[in-house]
């Protein structure tokens, strides 16, 4: 990075962000909340796991699995896992310090995407994270669904081409990447706005638990 940068990065609007991600979000000007890209099976949106492999899910509703992720409802319509998640923080962190996050957990969210976004800014406050945050759903470049990571070359160039144009319109000239990013990411739709491409270097054989590991007593 240079002086002058103005860098800007983006993601899924995760159930609490792993410290790969938050790490990358510090290391951000601009944060871009990645909420209409395609809800994809098997993913993060709606899981996330302690260290110790303890998992944190909140179900979605199966017939959103493809849908735009800020769509896709919660099913779980008697706060049944989301108590138990709840139950989950207040056992391993204690009671005060999950209370923010038990308090959104029962509020009567009805999108995954809503209340993700709410647990993770208590998250990145706590984390003294105040990397400025806009939603893709309030940029006009931000209008697509595609999925952000895909296996069809043939998505690349769209996906590619959405990260360049949101990228310039939130007054950023770097797009910083995950690491993920050299596997699907064509640079260039950047290089033609005059924009640059960084890698956010998190080893591939580092533990990536949820964040909220990093605010054990003693920690942070």
């Amino acid at each position: 990075m240079t002086v002058g940068d103005v860098i800007a990065t983006g993601h899924q609007p995760n159930l609490l962000y792993p410290i790969s991600v938050t790490e990358k979000i510090r290391a951000a000007d601009v944060f871009i909340v990645c909420d209409r890209f395609q809800m994809v099976r098997h993913g993060w949106v709606n899981r996330q796991q302690l260290a110790d492999g303890t998992p944190l899910v909140v179900p979605y509703d199966n017939r959103d699995r493809y849908a735009p992720i800020q769509t896709v409802r919660i099913a779980d319509a008697t706060f049944r896992a989301r108590t138990k998640l709840a139950k989950t923080l207040e056992l391993r962190f204690g009671r005060e310090f999950a209370e923010a996050f038990t308090i959104e957990l029962h509020r009567p969210f009805r999108r995954l995407a809503a209340l993700n976004i709410a647990l993770n800014r208590i998250l990145l406050g706590r984390l003294e994270i105040d990397t400025a945050e806009v939603r893709q759903s309030d940029l006009e470049a931000g209008i697509g669904s595609g999925p952000l990571v895909t296996d069809d070359r043939d998505d690349m160039p769209t996906i590619s081409e959405q990260l360049a144009e949101m990228t310039a319109e939130v007054g950023a000239n770097v797009w910083l990447s995950g690491p993920s990013g050299r596997s699907y990411l064509d640079e260039t739709p950047f290089l033609d706005r005059g924009l640059r491409v960084e890698y956010f270097g998190w080893p591939a054989d580092s533990p990536n638990p949820s964040a909220i590991e990093l605010l054990r007593k003693g920690t942070r």
